[in-house]
């Protein structure tokens, strides 16, 4: 009996590594095929340039910053979008994750729409806070776009599977 439950254990355990692995390669090839012209013009300009401009404004009104297609300017910073610094990889680990753990479709689709949520926003705080680094403290910006805040990002994420799990279990 103590047998057929580890080997159900390991069986479940390969599951969810084959369909976690399995939905992440699929959403970054699919990722992989958009144009990115059409990243820019679309999604970086309207859903993370556009209300990354709102807030950096309403935070600092003279700083005037403009969205041009995937760029946040102002005399003292430019900011580029490009493709990854839309927190896709991120929501792409958090998709794959609730994907592969077994549960009702319901709480997976809740679970998906809080990811994909959850992660939207800590891009644009993201951004909005390199934008402040750029424009104030340049020499600070690659540290902490490179390592600082994608993996306190990626702990956020961890956070948020942790306790999704704890309330679907």
């Amino acid at each position: 009996m103590k047998t057929r439950t580890l080997s159900s254990e390991r069986s479940l355990n390969w599951t969810f590594a084959l369909v976690f692995a399995t939905t992440y390669i699929v959403l970054y090839v699919a990722y992989s095929l958009i144009p990115d012209s059409w990243l820019a013009d679309f999604v970086y300009n309207i859903g993370i340039v556009g209300p990354a401009k709102v807030v950096v404004n309403g935070l600092a009104p003279t700083e005037h910053t403009v969205g041009v297609h995937n760029r946040l300017e102002s005399a003292r910073a430019t900011l580029s979008i490009v493709r990854g610094c839309d927190g896709s990889g991120v929501i792409f680990l958090l998709i794959a994750a609730i994907v592969a753990y077994r549960s009702s479709w319901k709480r997976t689709l809740l679970g998906l729409l809080g990811a994909v949520m959850l992660i939207s926003l800590l891009n644009l705080i993201r951004i909005v806070v390199l934008y402040f680094i750029q424009a104030y403290h340049a020499p600070w910006f690659e540290s902490m776009h490179v390592y600082f805040i994608p993996t306190a990002t990626i702990l956020l994420g961890t956070l948020y599977f942790a306790l999704w799990t704890a309330r679907v279990a």
